[in-house]
């Protein structure tokens, strides 16, 4: 008998004989050792019988079944999997309860929105308290289509900001030659005077000898760096007024616009922008879309933002770079060109009535640090400590901070609209965001230098708004005569107040470098609740001075210099009017000798709301169920700047 034979186990000997010549079963077939080597503890080589088995003539008997499947390894990618879809079914979770609770909460348009008829097209709205307004008065929303009014429109130039370069190939032609070196060393000055102190996208030290390189080699220069050095003399030009422009480029200033747009455009297009897009080309697109609302109003600008987001998450700058274990430089890169793409697209969203903040839900990128440039060195590879202070990083922060604030509140309300004490919670975080950005920020900050001033302002006027939001929380909660007064005596002063100082930080002479861009940003929902206060209580204290806050804003926006403001400043202009036929209404009836017609016909024109409608409109959900897209227009600013 062989050795094969000897160990052969009983099982076998029972199989019938036609079995036994088979040939021995696959190493495959057997995951686990067979009984002998288990236990002596030495590697089987899982034959039948084994090499170990056969040498020492021992039966080799293997366990019944196959045995488990060998344990894998878990992979931190599908940990990371797992977190990213546990992230995505809870924001779908709060999207479904917020629809839920919009859907039985009267006055309250349905979270879908609505669409508005727009001349031959439509425009979806489902910003939140702008949808309230229209969704109320048919006259209102009607506007949305009408044109402005005939003599502003008709002193506007037309808007020229199109953008034809990026999706077809263009032709180059003379609109995209280089200024002189000369000229370039002008504008890249400027930009480092009037733009890059509020958006804070480059790193001076890092970028500032290719930037000259770009200037003295302009043929030699790769089409990313020669988009971005486009986008810089964009800029630079966007924040000059027409004389300095003709004294620097010997140009009218719209001809040089056209000019360098058409060469950034032209070399967005030869870099690959949509296929290939990198943080030099994004940071060119970024640059160009924040100057562009300075030029023109329309969707157009909604439209590129979206496609400047989908070009920033394809090359992950919705993740924290920590994330890739990138040098300290790359990080901050990155964060700031992430929260400046985001600031954008909140901002032109406000301006077509549209709701965001579905990017910030999911990103985790953390905000830039506190530092100056001298701070963050390309070769370090540690990062640098955020300073206690003023640095050029804190207008951005304060702001960002500010706009996180803004967004916070406003999912806290949505979050405990059942909740029997709802602002409680709003109550302590208003109160914890003044002490932080008082003693982070604006204690630090000096009234008597430009930027710093224009932190003060701007962070006073964010402040503003969020005490406004809240206010009207509170009300809630209030009985109907003290919440009209607490309305009355607090919130529309409040209101006020912060319109004040919007208009400070436009007109102040200090700040004169930055006003291209804050002229830019009407303040929509400030507006749209004062106008709301005064029609619905036009003996309000304080209406003369409100009068002249809304005046003037309205002016400085419907300048003939300026681009159209849109459709939505329509329906803002439309609101304006009722509210001046109310105050006329309640002007006439303090005349003692007044004609019974006339007041009559007034009345008709415009009915004044009596004081139970008035306590409701103010504690209703009409007006005060705002999301977080009723603040955006200050709030993200400059993430922008």
């Amino acid at each position: 008998m062989n050795a094969a034979e000897a160990s052969t186990s009983p099982t076998d000997v029972s199989v019938p004989s036609r079995h036994r010549s088979r040939p021995s079963v696959p190493i495959s077939a057997y995951t686990r050792s067979c009984a002998s080597c288990r236990r002596r503890k030495v590697k089987c080589d899982r034959q039948r019988p084994c090499a170990n088995c056969a040498r020492a003539e021992h039966e080799c008997v293997y366990p019944p079944g196959r045995g488990r499947a060998p344990k894998q390894p878990r992979s931190r990618t599908l940990t990371a999997q797992l977190s990213e879809r546990l992230s995505h079914l809870d924001a779908m979770i709060r999207q479904l309860r917020y629809r839920r609770g919009a859907s039985v909460s009267p006055g309250v348009p349905p979270a879908e929105g609505f669409l508005v008829q727009d001349g031959a097209s439509t425009q979806y709205i489902d910003e939140v308290l702008f949808a309230h307004v229209l969704e109320k008065d048919n006259d209102i929303r009607s506007a949305i289509s009408s044109p402005g009014s005939t003599n502003a429109s008709s002193q506007r130039p037309s808007d020229t900001c199109g953008f034809d370069g990026l999706i077809s190939d263009p032709t180059p032609d003379s609109y995209c030659r280089s200024p002189s070196r000369r000229q370039a060393t002008q504008l890249w000055q400027v930009y480092l005077n009037n733009v890059d102190p509020l958006l804070k996208l480059l790193h001076i030290p890092s970028v500032n000898s290719r930037i000259f390189a770009a200037i003295n080699h302009p043929n030699q220069v790769p089409a990313g760096t020669s988009a971005l050095l486009f986008a810089i003399y964009f800029a630079a030009v966007t924040s000059l007024p027409s004389p300095d422009t003709i004294l620097i480029l010997n140009q009218d200033r719209q001809s040089a616009l056209i000019r360098f747009q058409r060469a950034l455009e032209v070399s967005l297009h030869m870099a690959a922008f949509l296929d290939s897009p990198t943080i030099t080309t994004l940071q060119a697109m970024t640059i160009y879309l924040r100057c562009r609302r300075n030029h023109s109003g329309g969707r157009s600008g909604w439209a590129l933002n979206g496609l400047l987001i989908r070009s920033a998450q394809s090359i992950g700058l919705h993740r924290d770079p920590e994330h890739f274990k990138l040098t300290p430089l790359e990080c901050e890169l990155r964060r700031r060109l992430w929260w400046q793409i985001c600031g954008s697209d909140n901002r032109v969203a406000e301006d077509h009535g549209l709701s965001t903040g579905w990017v910030e839900n999911s990103c985790d990128t953390k905000l830039p640090l506190n530092a100056d440039d001298k701070d963050i060195c390309a070769e370090t590879d540690v990062a640098p400590v955020p300073r206690e202070g003023w640095t050029e990083m804190t207008f951005f922060l304060l702001t960002a901070e500010l706009n996180e604030a803004l967004q916070q509140a406003s999912r806290m309300s949505l979050g405990i609209l059942n909740s029997q004490s709802p602002t409680d919670s709003l109550e302590q975080l208003l109160e914890h965001v003044r002490q932080r950005i008082e003693g982070k920020y604006l204690k630090y900050c000096d009234p008597n230098i430009p930027l710093q001033k224009a932190a003060i302002l701007l962070g006073q006027v964010l402040l503003g708004k969020l005490g406004v939001f809240i206010r009207q929380q509170y009300l809630k909660r209030l009985g109907a005569e003290e919440s009209a007064a607490r309305a009355v005596e607090e919130t529309f002063a409040l209101a006020c107040d912060t319109l004040s100082l919007g208009i400070e930080l436009k007109e102040d002479e200090l700040l004169n470098s930055y006003q291209w861009h804050f002229t830019t940003y009407p303040q929509y929902h400030l507006l749209t609740y004062t106008l709301w206060h005064l029609y619905v209580r036009p003996d309000v204290p304080g209406a003369d001075r409100a009068w002249e806050l809304v005046n003037k804003s309205f002016s400085m926006t419907e300048l003939p210099s300026r681009p159209s403001p849109g459709p939505k400043w329509n329906a803002l202009r439309r609101l304006r009017e009722k509210a001046l036929s109310m105050r006329r209404v309640y002007q006439t009836a303090q005349i003692p000798a007044v004609d019974a017609e006339s007041m009559e016909a007034d009345n008709t024109q415009a009915e004044k709301l009596s004081d139970e409608e008035f306590i409701e409109a103010f504690r209703g959900d009409m007006l005060w169920d705002l999301d977080s897209v009723c603040f955006p227009d200050w709030s993200t600013l400059p993430l922008a700047l």
